[in-house]
């Protein structure tokens, strides 16, 4: 019995072999996490730059590939992707299906409107339209905050709640607060911040299937190095 458990815990502390390629599944437009440059799957951003040092300390071939948000899920699931990587939310209800490694960046979310919105304050936002990215905790967290009193709407990708938001389908959107204050800063004065960053789930994790624990157990050593040495807060201060 001892020398079986003595077995099991130096294979979990074997460094992974044979790993041809990870394929790692990201949102094609979500900065400053993650943007798809072109069709050549060429992505770059604040999630891409850390799971790219991840891969070179863990010593994994990773390879990126498009999927839309709410498809993530399934996609991973169905071993289509083999980590997921997309400022995703780590939620108690997300740990009952997937692995999480350790959150690399907190979790916040943020209402913003059109500068020229007359939603000055979160009490404005009550009995008005409120757009959300499908798959994400955000409609969850609205419909806490303001129970039957808003009228929600999802949409499948950021560029499409923004989109509704600039016509006029929405009256408000709330998403991640690094991306909100991405697109005030970079949208000409077309938008604003409505309050400030509310709190929700654990962070930002890079999710895997259930199983996967060595492989999770990687990447956990490879961000804690990463935060030891400074890498961690060169690539923080490139994107926030």
């Amino acid at each position: 019995m001892k020398q079986s458990l003595l077995l099991l815990f130096l294979i979990f502390l074997m460094p992974l072999t044979g790993v041809q390629a990870l394929t790692i599944g990201t949102t094609p437009q979500n900065p400053p996490f993650n943007s798809r440059v072109d069709k050549n799957q060429f992505f770059y951003g604040f999630d891409i730059d850390i799971m790219d040092e991840i891969c070179k300390r863990a010593k994994l071939k990773c390879e990126y590939t498009s999927v839309v948000f709410n498809d993530i899920f399934n996609a991973l699931r169905a071993g289509k992707i083999d980590l997921a990587n997309a400022a995703i939310i780590i939620t108690q209800e997300r740990e009952e299906d997937f692995l999480f490694s350790l959150p690399y960046l907190e979790s916040n979310a943020q209402f913003i409107a059109l500068q020229s919105s007359k939603i000055d304050n979160p009490k404005d936002i009550q009995n008005k339209r409120v757009g959300t990215r499908n798959g994400t905790p955000f409609k969850k967290l609205a419909t806490s905050l303001y129970k039957d009193q808003i009228n929600l709407v999802d949409f499948s990708s950021t560029a499409d709640v923004l989109n509704a938001l600039s016509s006029n389908q929405v009256d408000v959107v709330l998403m991640d607060y690094a991306a909100a204050n991405y697109w005030v800063a970079n949208s000409g004065n077309l938008y604003k911040l409505i309050g400030g960053p509310v709190p929700l789930g654990l962070g930002y994790g890079i999710m895997a299937n259930k199983g996967q624990n060595a492989l999770i157990n990687h990447i956990n050593k490879a961000l804690l190095s990463m935060e030891a040495d400074g890498t961690y807060l060169k690539i923080y201060e490139r994107y926030f």
